[in-house]
């Protein structure tokens, strides 16, 4: 009967070691990212500028691929470009493109979007998860 008793206390405080929650830390993500279209309106056959800003959070040099996008009301994705960019810690740069809205574009809600996956593995580089911002554009 001991041996039951004790066996039940080491399970019990077994159960209550591997039930502690344990800290999770909230991180930042490795690139912060901004973008805003001007005008926010537009008709078919405009033109839309797209400016963006891309900061490096961390404290390593960062290499990544930034792409920018843009899905129609009809559910169209277009692509406007992309940037391979070095950023070093705390570097925040400026990345622009012109958006040629098509003669033939359906009205409504577009979203014009930046974003950028992992890096590639290298000496200087930080993987990093896959970061995004976004913008509405009316074409009207």
């Amino acid at each position: 009967m001991q041996n039951y008793l004790t066996k039940s206390i080491m399970a019990l405080a077994f159960l209550t070691l591997v039930s502690v929650p344990l800290t999770v830390r909230a991180q930042t993500p490795a690139l912060g990212m901004t973008i805003r279209v001007n005008p926010i309106a537009a008709s078919p056959g405009g033109t839309v500028g797209v400016f963006a800003f891309v900061t490096n959070n961390t404290s390593s040099k960062v290499r990544q691929t930034v792409y920018i996008t843009s899905l129609s009301a009809c559910g169209t994705k277009t692509s406007l470009g992309y940037n391979k960019l070095v950023l070093n810690p705390g570097q925040t740069v400026q990345v622009t493109v012109s958006y040629p809205i098509p003669p033939d574009a359906c009205l409504g809600l577009y979203t014009v979007s930046i974003s950028a996956g992992t890096s590639g593995g290298g000496k200087n580089s930080t993987a990093a998860a896959t970061s995004s911002a976004s913008a509405n554009l009316t074409v009207q």
